[in-house]
């Protein structure tokens, strides 16, 4: 041993090896078992070489290897365990409980840090019971929450909705859930789902474009078929239902139509009825929406005048009647209904979302352009709403369509920027070329 190796008390070689060896292969030992049996290791080979450790020599040494071996276990620690999704609150605020409660002038959105958003609809409640690194449990405990959940092969989300539990891998959907009348309504836009509860011998799956109602009191099961827009690149996105919240002054400009609006004092055409009195009860709409009565809302507003009801009806009604001509493919009661709804309220919430519903329909009818004018309307007044990831996938792709990858590639960028984990991701990051 020379006299600078002995002044210096750093491993030699031989002994880095041996400790390098011990750490990689002395299993699951406590740190106090690894420092002992990688000095008895160390010591072994030295007294093959030919000399003994010194006392400093041998005290560096064991402060060495703990180093190592606590350095491995911490390392090993993270490189094994992911990281916890973390979340946060927008429009709202979390109790102490972890729950979220929605009033009737808000709408808060639990955004997660995979992407994953669940917004909240008016007087909705709902808890995070727990949050882990494949995705969370969500309580809904009242009301309708919508959801869109990134996919990841390895997300499970969980939802419970009173007695029954929704299992999510990477899906969008409203659900909703009336304790007081012990009733689930769960609407799929993409994706799957799987239903479990009281009411089925074995889960009942979900597929996308798919209305399922369970009647826990009377054990009744209602499954239909929403996805009825034929020529559509994706089945169309249901609205849940949107409290009247006051918006921006000055909503944007209605772009220009091929066919001008009907007039709220224009005659309704070929209608053998007048219009019914302003004091005749309200229709419910939104109930007969939710039980499934599309013809019925259809045919009652047909009944009643269609003018007329367009003129007189309320937001809400606007909105079910425009949802039950989509599903029901009387897409121009849809469209006019949609028009009425962005002429009477323009700067409520259900205003600037039939911008986006019209886009949708604009698609499949009048093409790219009608509807490019319209995503982007809804994106500049509702530039953070429910459907503001989906406006903006649907633009890129027309605009991709209509002017080439050159234009589409800043589309791409920021749909990336805003919404990384969303359903359009894949394709934004081959216009961007980034991985």
């Amino acid at each position: 041993m020379t006299l600078d190796e002995e002044k210096n008390p750093a491993l030699s070689p031989s002994a880095a090896r041996a400790v390098e060896l011990a750490r990689l292969s002395l299993g699951t030992m406590s740190p106090q078992q690894r420092v002992q049996g990688l000095l008895r290791v160390t010591e072994r080979t030295a007294r093959r070489q030919g000399f003994r450790l010194s006392p400093l020599r041998s005290g560096a040494l064991a402060l060495a290897v703990a180093a190592a071996v606590l350095l491995g276990v911490n390392g090993w620690q993270r490189g094994t365990r992911a990281d916890r999704l973390s979340y946060e609150v927008e429009g709202g605020a979390m109790q102490q409980d972890g729950s979220v409660q929605a009033d009737t002038s808000s709408r808060p959105k639990v955004r997660f840090s995979d992407g994953t958003e669940v917004q909240l609809a008016e007087m909705a409640r709902a808890h995070i019971v727990s949050v882990d690194e494949q995705g969370a449990r969500v309580a809904l405990d009242r009301g309708e929450v919508h959801a869109r959940v990134v996919h990841r092969s390895e997300a499970q989300w969980l939802f419970d909705a009173g007695p029954y539990l929704v299992t999510v891998t990477g899906t969008a959907f409203a659900l909703s859930w009336a304790p007081e009348d012990e009733r689930l309504d769960l609407r799929l836009e993409d994706g799957a789902v799987v239903v479990s509860g009281p009411l089925s011998g074995k889960p009942i799956a979900v597929r996308a474009g798919q209305w399922l109602t369970l009647w826990q009191r009377t054990g009744e099961v209602l499954l239909r078929d929403l996805d009825l827009q034929q020529g559509a690149e994706a089945p169309p996105a249901l609205s849940p239902p949107a409290p009247v919240s006051a918006g921006e002054p000055g909503a944007a400009p209605v772009p220009d139509q091929p066919e001008a609006p009907a007039s709220p004092t224009a005659a309704a055409p070929a209608s053998p009825t007048a219009a019914a009195p302003a004091a005749e009860p309200r229709r419910d709409w939104a109930g007969k929406l939710a039980a499934g009565k599309l013809d019925v809302i259809v045919d009652e507003a047909q009944r009643r005048g269609l003018d007329a009801a367009l003129a007189e009806s309320s937001n809400e009604e606007l909105s079910a009647l425009a949802d039950a001509a989509r599903y029901t493919r009387r897409n121009d009661i849809a469209r006019r209904a949609l028009l009425a709804q962005r002429r009477r309220f323009p700067a409520t919430q259900r205003g600037k979302e039939a911008a986006f519903q019209l886009g949708r329909l604009a698609e499949t009818q009048e093409g790219g352009a009608a509807a490019l004018a319209w995503f982007e309307t809804y994106l500049k007044e509702a530039p953070r709403g429910a459907y503001a990831s989906e406006a903006l996938g649907r633009k890129m792709v027309i605009v991709q369509r209509l002017h080439g990858d050159a234009e589409a590639e800043t589309v791409a960028r920021a749909y990336l920027r805003r919404f990384p984990g969303g359903t359009y991701a894949q394709a934004a990051r081959a216009l961007a070329r980034t991985p």
